[in-house]
């Protein structure tokens, strides 16, 4: 069986997340969609608020698996007994940190190769800080979040 994992901060899942988790799945037996801490970041939404998310905007895939994980990526890697990482990647910056975040992930758990996915054609300036940004200016989410999501995205940023 294979195994990939797919980390990130989901905060939240984009449409253009769900592509790229869509289209990993039909490489991989098994995806592990894992919602991760990065303290460099200010989250919007709790733990249990991104996996709700996830799952229901993931729901009917069926060989995907959504978590959440707080310790190194390579140590769930091992846990999993990954084969891959996958990550998207839609800037030269993003590829740069991939690169690097692939070499130590490789140096502590060398059985999984990283793979890097460019977005598809309209994709490609989707991120979670965009939706948000948009959110608090009160625009339009069509296109960039599930209806779902951008409900609970525009009831957060009201309780702020």
């Amino acid at each position: 069986m294979r195994i990939a994992v797919m980390p990130g901060s989901y905060d939240p899942l984009t449409c253009g997340h769900v592509d790229l988790i869509r289209r990993a799945s039909g490489l991989f037996d098994r995806i592990y969609v894992v919602a991760m801490i990065n303290d460099q970041k200010k989250y919007t939404f709790t733990p249990e608020e991104r996996l709700e998310i996830m799952r229901a905007d993931l729901a009917g895939m069926d060989n995907v698996e959504v978590e959440f994980y707080g310790g190194m990526l390579y140590d769930y890697l091992a846990e999993k007994n990954a084969d891959a990482i996958v990550k998207g990647i839609r800037t030269p910056d993003d590829t740069e940190y991939e690169v690097f975040m692939a070499n130590f992930n490789r140096v502590h758990y060398p059985r999984a190769e990283t793979i890097l996915l460019p977005p598809r054609h309209g994709f490609e300036r989707i991120s979670s800080s965009y939706v948000k940004e948009r959110c608090r200016k009160g625009l339009s989410l069509e296109g960039l979040v599930t209806k779902h999501t951008a409900e609970m995205l525009v009831k957060k940023m009201m309780e702020d």
